[in-house]
Parts: C-alpha cells; sequence; structure tokens
C-alpha cells in the first residue's frame, strides 16, 4: 500500500472532525437544558475517558498531562457556559478566534516560528469568521461572548501542548485528559448542580461523549501530531463553512450574503496557509543560512 502523505493525512482526520464537530453545537445547546454546564460535561467526559481507557488500556500520568488536563477542562467549562447565553451558530463563530491565539502561544510554549503564509492564512481566515458572523453580532450578550472567547484561548492552549507532547500515545493522552477532566468537573459541579434525566438527554450525551467527545477530540489530536500547530489551526475555519453548506442541504434556506462571503474568504485563508515559500519570521544568520 502506499503511504499517505502528510497532507492526505490531515485531510483523512479533518473531514469526520469537521461533520462532527459541526453536530456537537446543537447537541451541547440541547444537553444543557437538562443539566447544568458542569454536570453535563463531567459525565461526557467520563463516557469519553472511559471508552478511549478500554481501548488504550493505560493512563498517562505526568505533568504535561496534567497540565493539558487542566487547560481542556477549563476550555469545555467556559465554553458550556457560554452556550447558556450564546446560540450554537453564534458560539461557533466566537470559538473560531482560536487561530489568533494559537499562533502567540505556538511561539512562546513550543517556539514554533510561524511564516508569513500562515499568520496570512489566520487572518483572512478570521476575516471570513467575522464576515459569516455579522447577521449574529444582535444577538450577543457580552456575558456569552466573554465565555466563550476565554473558552477560544484555552481551546488554543490545549491545542499547541497536544503538539507540545506529539510522540506520546494519542488514545492514551485522550483518555487520560477526559478522566481528570472529568474528575476536576464532577469535584466543582455541587457549584450549581442540575439534571433532569431523559430520552433527549441521554441521546446529547451520548454523541457528546462518543462522535462529539472521544472521536472527536482524537481526530484533532491525530491532526496536531503530523502537522505544525498553525497550519492545522487554519483548517477549524473548514467547521463553519461545513455548517453552511450543512443548513442549505437540510433546510435548504439560502445563505446570506454575509454567510456565501465568509466562506469565500475562509476558504482563502485556508489555500493561503497551505502556500509554500510564504515570508519566514526566522532571521537568517550571517552565512545565510536559517
Amino acid at each position: 500500500m502506499l503511504a499517505l502523505t502528510p497532507a492526505l493525512k490531515e485531510v483523512k482526520f479533518l473531514i469526520p472532525y469537521v461533520v462532527f464537530t459541526a453536530f456537537s453545537y446543537f447537541f451541547a445547546k440541547d444537553g444543557l437544558s437538562y443539566a447544568s454546564p458542569l454536570v453535563f460535561m463531567a459525565f461526557r467526559y467520563l463516557i469519553a475517558g472511559a471508552v478511549l481507557l478500554a481501548i488504550s488500556r493505560r493512563l498517562i500520568l505526568t505533568r504535561s498531562l496534567l497540565a493539558l488536563s487542566l487547560l481542556t477542562a477549563t476550555s469545555t467549562a467556559f465554553w458550556s457556559y457560554g452556550l447558556l447565553y450564546v446560540s450554537p451558530a453564534e458560539s461557533a463563530v466566537l470559538s473560531y478566534s482560536m487561530p489568533l491565539f494559537s499562533l502567540p502561544i505556538a511561539f512562546l510554549l513550543i517556539s514554533e516560528k510561524p511564516s508569513g503564509m500562515e499568520i496570512g492564512g489566520i487572518v483572512v481566515g478570521f476575516a471570513g469568521v467575522v464576515l459569516y458572523g455579522i447577521p449574529l453580532m444582535s444577538g450577543f450578550t457580552l456575558l456569552g461572548m466573554v465565555l466563550t472567547l476565554v473558552n477560544a484561548f484555552f481551546w488554543a492552549a490545549f491545542t499547541v501542548y497536544y503538539r507540545k507532547i506529539k510522540d506520546q500515545d494519542p488514545v492514551a493522552v485522550n483518555a487520560t485528559q477526559f478522566l481528570i477532566g472529568a474528575a476536576i468537573m464532577f469535584a466543582l459541579s455541587p457549584i450549581s448542580f442540575r439534571l433532569h434525566f431523559t430520552t433527549a438527554f441521554l441521546e446529547d450525551l451520548l454523541w457528546m461523549a462518543t462522535l462529539g467527545g472521544a472521536l472527536q477530540f482524537f481526530l484533532w489530536n491525530s491532526m496536531i501530531r503530523i502537522s505544525r500547530v498553525n497550519r492545522i489551526t487554519v483548517l477549524a475555519f473548514s467547521v463553519p463553512i461545513f455548517t453552511i453548506i450543512l443548513g442549505v442541504a437540510m433546510s435548504g434556506e439560502i445563505p446570506t450574503i454575509y454567510s456565501i462571503a465568509g466562506v469565500a474568504v475562509m476558504f482563502t485563508g485556508i489555500f493561503l496557509s497551505r502556500m509554500k515559500g510564504g515570508i519566514s519570521f526566522i532571521r537568517p544568520g550571517r552565512n545565510g543560512k536559517k
């Protein structure tokens, strides 16, 4: 069999990741009508961690994994509390400020120096997200916006941590990440405990724990392991693009001019980030070598 190139490996992981992530915003929003954020996400993490532990049969208990778990649980907590105040579509728009945060964090934490094309792709892609979100901006609440933006920062941070520990077994990494995160959120859940078991809640929980949890995080971790953070995070702009396509396919609703323009700009950002030969921000030495 022919070995897949890194670019083809990215696509192999990207396509299911985009599909599962786009649906997860809606399942999470619905699930929060039956349980408080920390309770819902604690059960999500517990089930996802148990599934992955059954596969990996081991945990990785190191300082790096503890830090990763804290960052991930914090990101999820802020995201889920933000969903109480914004719609799934609004949450998606705000969350995709993440690549803007990942760029400096990757530089500071793992010394990943961005190329000019990567910076351009991230900036242009985010401009597309802003265009896409213009019709939604009137519905933002300040609290929901702040909570979701803080989530984007911590999402960027734990994404960079994935790259930092890329040599570790990804299944064991995600199993540990989820189980430690579940313990943290269960410990904090009495702060605002609310739980109402229904069939609908169980459906939401099972999606968020499996396809929207264990598999979604594994796919994201796998992409980050095979390529640079800035190259991968810009691909996250594919999620709002797919969301528009999904809306057209499911409801026949014609997207607004802002949505169409936003998609075009996001595609441009992704394209720019994949171009080679961009300006590097690494200073050459005296002999011209980097």
